[in-house]
Formats: C-alpha cells, sequence, structure tokens
C-alpha cells in the first residue's frame, strides 16, 4: 500500500491568551492518501479551519505528531516551513486574496517568482495553469475587473501553478452565489478526476457531497470519517 500523503496522530493546537488555554484541537488522528478529494466540515469553533491551517503549514501544533509525503513537520526549521508552503501545497481562500492591481496573469505567476525555476519554465506553468480554470480570455485583465467567480478560478490556478502535492481550499465558496459556488465545486472536483489531491474546509453539507470523502468535526474532535459514495455534480444550494 502506498504510504499516505498526510499522516496526523493525535494533533492538539492550545492557543494561551494569560491563563487560559483554549484547545481548538483535541487529539486528531486520520491520513489522506495521495488523490483524495477531502472535505473537513462542521459548524464555526469545530476546529476545522485550524487544522487546515496545520495541515498546510500556515500554524503549528501544540502536541501530537504530522507527517508529510513521509516527513515528520516537527522538526522543520521556519525556512523548510516557508519552503514546503511554497513548493508542496496551493491554496485556494474564501476572500481569493489576489492583488488587485495585477492582472490575472501576474497574480498566477507571483508564488512562481519566489523559487528556482527559470522564466520560461514560469511561464510555462502560468499558461498552463490559466488554461486550467478557463480564463485565457481573462489573463490580462487587472482581478479588480473580475467577477466573484472569475476570482477563484484566477486562485485556483495560482494554486495549481507550483504543482503542488495537496490543494487546501478553505471555504472556497463563501463569497459565491449559488450557481457560481457549483461551478467552482464543479471545477474542483474536474481537478480531483484529473489526480490533484484535494483537502476542502467548508460548514455546508452540499459542497462538502463534491468530495469523495467527508470528515466531520465538532468541538476539536473527529466525529465523523466516511467515504462518500454519491457525489455531487452541478450546482449546490445555500
Amino acid at each position: 500500500m502506498n504510504q499516505p500523503i498526510i499522516q496526523c496522530e493525535n494533533l492538539t493546537r492550545d492557543y494561551v491568551n494569560g491563563d487560559v488555554v483554549t484547545r481548538a484541537l483535541r487529539g486528531v488522528t486520520f491520513e489522506i492518501q495521495t488523490g483524495e478529494f477531502v472535505a473537513i466540515m462542521g459548524p464555526s469553533g469545530s476546529g476545522k479551519s485550524t487544522l487546515m491551517h496545520v495541515l498546510g503549514f500556515l500554524d503549528a501544533f501544540t502536541e501530537g505528531s504530522y507527517l508529510f509525503e513521509g516527513e515528520d513537520v516537527r522538526g522543520f526549521s521556519e525556512d523548510e516551513l516557508a519552503k514546503f508552503r511554497q513548493d508542496r501545497v496551493g491554496f485556494i481562500f474564501q476572500a481569493f486574496n489576489l492583488l488587485s492591481k495585477s492582472t490575472v496573469y501576474q497574480n498566477i505567476m507571483l508564488p512562481l517568482v519566489y523559487g528556482t525555476l527559470s522564466i520560461e519554465e514560469r511561464k510555462k506553468r502560468t499558461l498552463n495553469a490559466i488554461k486550467e480554470v478557463s480564463m485565457e480570455h481573462r489573463q490580462n485583465h487587472f482581478s479588480n475587473q473580475l467577477s466573484g467567480g472569475e476570482k477563484q478560478r484566477v486562485a485556483i490556478a495560482r494554486a495549481l501553478a507550483n504543482e503542488p502535492s495537496v490543494i487546501f481550499a478553505d471555504e472556497p465558496t463563501g463569497n459565491l452565489d449559488t450557481k457560481t459556488g457549483g461551478q467552482i465545486l464543479d471545477l474542483l472536483a474536474a481537478l480531483h478526476d484529473q489526480g490533484h489531491t484535494i483537502v476542502m474546509v467548508t460548514h455546508e453539507q452540499e459542497a462538502a457531497e463534491y468530495a469523495s470523502r467527508i470528515i466531520g468535526m465538532r468541538d476539536g474532535l473527529i466525529e465523523s470519517d466516511s467515504a462518500n459514495g454519491h457525489r455531487r455534480r452541478g450546482g449546490y444550494s445555500k
């Protein structure tokens, strides 16, 4: 059996404010295989976003173990974690996080300029990512000229450009209307069908049903974890 791309055992995350300790993760154990589309869902305060930030090297965990592609994350320096974020993971956020005065092309290429790729390879990956999300006709437009759905497509392309091992999507439809949100979820499902590993955080059951597996969280714990044999397509309702 292939080694899981993500292995977590008894992960905890404590936030300390003076004498008050808030435990956002209370001992989380699970694995994700390469090529899975996993939705992590739960109500506000369930720990789902904290877990994604830990998995994506945006936050540290307090106790437990986390292996990414077989490597123990705990021993990594800040520089090593930054390189992991740069080379091995892509992020899609609810708020898009695009540069408003930069073009679609420039926004997608931006993460690539910090690596060691040649200019030719950067251009190739940027154009390939633009094609993946069907935004060729808008590549020279500024991001502040785009609709919400187009902005999220650009954000997805930016996440793809580094050819990451895992794409993390944090409430990717949160700022979109029903129709557009369904189109974005269809795009993520299509990327998964092409072989991409996707971890999506959502509080919406309808969005989670696009994934091949659904992990349910509550109060910092996993309360359910099951395969989704009836994946949704073609839009959803909020």
